[in-house]
């Protein structure tokens, strides 16, 4: 039930990303007016897209329920959860419009604060009523309660953040519907990109080979989507910085935005890389067991090697987007997942699931290393030597301690449990803090820094 309206969200249509690329741009500019129209418009968009959500989940719990082989006894409930996963869709887009606004605002701490926030409670909630007994109608009740209740934080914290707003629905004009879907439409092939890249490996493995294969490329193929998953933590908050700044003119502001986050990110990941590519054997086989480690160990290790560059590619991409200069990037994103999907096919005879691992990096490697050098150059002036050393190069130079003693760890005292294995991942995590400390930073990040760092240090030792 949860996969066939899984695909409902699509009925987002890259709307919630123009809503904070262009109320970040409007408030920049204290363009009031321009903030209100875009929200109305964005919130009747979302309130269409949810009655669309609502009657294609009665629909689905109407006729497609009977398609699957779901016992007569079950039929009732699945048709009741099809029916509230459509209202909870629905609740989901029309939230998204005031998180996209706290966004806009870079209120990060806030977004982050109600999604921990919700999902704990949530989770507790869950766990109460199974003990108790109930049945899954009231799992689905209870996820519909929680989507409401944080959509309803998002617009009290909306209000509350951008006293100015207004949310009229007369103010919706066919002008705005047209400014969002110009963006957006384009945000959304993007994202249909993405899933082609990352989901149709598994149906290539599944008809040339067998499901069991499936189990042995999903480990390693999960570990990479978490890992993407972190890295937009990152670069999605450079988008509404990246709005504001092309707002007010400040094409140097973009370009060092896109550097410094682009270098920070590379610092941050390049150790999980590294970690993948020595040691996921072996984090694989504590975690999965022995009979998974060697083949899903060497497609992680084949997929890790795109993973050096991502971190980089994916702030450049959300700096791109915050200024409007993503267009490009649907069109090179969907020739990589065209691209991934024919290597796959071509490579899985000869090579098996590593076949498809190296189908999906090949591509990955080509738009890291041969498209962005040249597309930041072109959209920003950013010389090419330039980003290579920041993004690349510098992080590179610092991760050199950290590649050489997570090989001797290896090699010398591998990790009898997972507990273990975390413990020595996190004790030599140091060694690619302090060179990245001079190297990647200037002398004034580093006085910046410092001071933060030694703020609270010095409150705890006054107090």
């Amino acid at each position: 039930m949860g996969s066939l309206t899984g695909y409902l969200g699509l009925l987002n249509l890259g709307v919630r990303g123009a809503v904070t690329r262009y109320i970040a741009s409007f408030h920049a500019v204290d363009d009031h007016r321009e903030v209100n129209k875009i929200t109305s418009t964005a919130f009747v968009i979302f309130l269409g897209a949810g009655v669309i959500a609502i009657l294609v989940s009665v629909i689905l719990a109407l006729l497609a329920v009977n398609l699957f082989h779901i016992p007569h006894s079950y039929r009732l409930a699945a048709q009741a959860i099809l029916i509230l996963a459509g209202f909870n869709v629905a609740a989901s887009l029309i939230g998204g419009v005031f998180d996209g606004i706290l966004v806009a605002l870079e209120r990060f701490d806030l977004v982050n604060l109600v999604e921990v926030g919700s999902g704990v409670l949530r989770t507790i909630t869950i766990v109460l009523a199974l003990l108790s007994g109930r049945g899954l109608i009231t799992l689905a009740v209870i996820q519909l309660f929680f989507t409401a209740v944080t959509g309803a934080t998002y617009i009290w914290l909306s209000f509350r953040n951008c006293p100015h707003l207004q949310l009229m629905v007369a103010a919706c004009d066919w002008q705005h519907v047209q400014m969002i879907f110009s963006f957006s439409l384009y945000l959304f092939v993007l994202t249909i990109s993405n899933n082609l890249i990352f989901y149709t490996d598994s149906i290539v493995i599944g008809h040339f080979l067998s499901v069991g294969m499936i189990t042995l490329f999903a480990i390693a193929a999960n570990l990479i989507k978490c890992s993407r998953d972190l890295i937009r933590g990152i670069s999605t908050t450079v988008t509404p910085r990246a709005s504001a700044l092309d707002a007010g003119g400040n094409e140097e502001g973009v370009r060092k935005i896109l550097l410094k986050g682009a270098q920070y990110a590379t610092v941050i990941f390049l150790p999980i890389a590294v970690t993948f590519m020595l040691r996921g054997t072996s984090f694989i086989k504590l975690w999965m067991g022995p009979e998974y480690a060697e083949p899903s160990g060497h497609v992680l290790w084949i997929l890790a090697v795109s993973l050096v560059f991502m971190a980089g590619e994916l702030v450049a991409g959300s700096t791109m987007v915050g200024i409007s200069m993503h267009k490009p990037l649907a069109k090179i994103y969907f020739v990589e997942a065209l691209c991934n999907l024919a290597l796959s096919v071509a490579l899985i005879r000869p090579m098996g699931i590593y076949g498809v691992a190296w189908g999906t990096t090949l591509p990955s490697l080509a738009v890291s290393l041969v498209f962005w050098p040249w597309y930041v150059r072109h959209t920003l002036g950013i010389p090419v030597s330039t980003y290579l050393i920041s993004t690349w190069l510098r992080p590179a130079i610092a991760a050199m301690p950290f590649v050489i003693l997570t090989y001797i760890v290896e090699r010398l005292w591998p990790a009898p449990n997972l507990f273990a294995f975390f413990l020595q991942t996190i004790a030599i995590l140091p060694s690619i803090g302090f060179p990245a400390w001079y190297l990647c930073l200037n002398s004034s990040d580093r006085k910046i820094y410092a001071h933060k760092f030694m703020q609270p240090v010095l409150r705890t030792i006054r107090s």
